[in-house]
């Protein structure tokens, strides 16, 4: 076998072996990231029944604020939130909902915008490698007030909330490593199904937050098939049917996209896939 290819097969299989640690996983959030009792404990549970290393999770989680508030308040959780020597190998940011839009109140893309990136690299000042995952949130659900007062119907919501975690994205793909959880995207995809919603038409029902931390994981982890993980835990826990887990999974693979080049390389006339493992 030609030696560069037996070293590169090498140097993916060590990054592999490499991957398989345990993630360390900081959340900030408002009461979407809350959905469930925990999108962050949900995570990690799903992160479980795929096979993977059980991550350590952290949310610091404060209903009813922004991405601004985290970054005058929170950073201290940066350092305090893990085990000294250990360092953060993602942290997912989630906007007040209203934020990244044009929302005649509570609007303020600039504002979203500088937050995620102070908050971006307050975490690299600790752990320089760390990726940032933008939760892209969803938009209110059919039926809300905010139709037709503010925006004709939740695809013109959703719509300024995709353009905007994407530009947001770009900003921090620019100081490191960056990429977009399109749980608002996966709600579009179930037609802003009114059962993926609360009864205030606005927050996740449970069914909602199992489809959130799906994306999530699958975002995370560059999991893109879902329906052969254990979610066992996970839907006793959150209290769902079979029919709706199905629900739940289908809409979530359906906008997971594998990262290009994601492991699988030719090594002469055969091929060495690096795949997860599962429970």
């Amino acid at each position: 076998m030609n030696t560069k290819l037996l070293n590169a097969a090498l140097a993916i299989t060590t990054a592999a072996t490499a991957s398989a640690e345990p993630k360390n996983l900081l959340f900030y959030g408002n009461s979407f990231t809350a959905s469930g009792g925990g999108v962050h404990t949900l995570v990690r549970d799903i992160a479980t029944g795929a096979g993977q290393e059980t991550p350590y999770v952290y949310g610091r989680i404060v209903s009813g604020q922004t991405l601004q508030y985290h970054l005058d308040t929170g950073t201290s959780v940066i350092t305090s939130g893990i085990m000294p020597g250990q360092q953060w190998d993602a942290v997912v940011l989630q906007e007040y909902s209203t934020r990244p839009t044009t929302h005649p109140t509570d609007g303020n893309v600039p504002a979203f915008l500088s937050a995620a990136q102070g908050l971006y690299e307050a975490v690299q000042a600790h752990s320089p490698d760390a990726a940032a995952v933008m939760y892209e949130t969803w938009a209110r659900g059919p039926g809300n007030a905010v139709y037709p007062s503010i925006w004709n119907e939740p695809a013109e919501m959703q719509a300024e909330l995709r353009d905007n975690y994407n530009l947001a994205n770009s900003v921090l793909s620019g100081i490191g490593t960056s990429e977009v959880a399109p749980v608002g995207d996966a709600f579009e995809a179930a037609g802003f199904d009114i059962n993926l919603y609360a009864g205030d038409i606005y927050h996740a029902s449970n069914m909602g937050a199992l489809m959130i931390s799906l994306v999530l994981y699958g975002t995370i982890y560059d999991d893109t098939t879902l329906t052969d993980i254990d979610l066992s835990v996970v839907t006793t826990r959150l209290g769902l049917n079979q029919a709706q887990t199905a629900f739940a999974v289908a809409n979530a693979e359906s906008v997971l996209v594998p990262a290009p080049a994601s492991g699988t390389i030719v090594l002469g006339a055969g091929i060495l896939a690096l795949r997860r493992r599962r429970a």
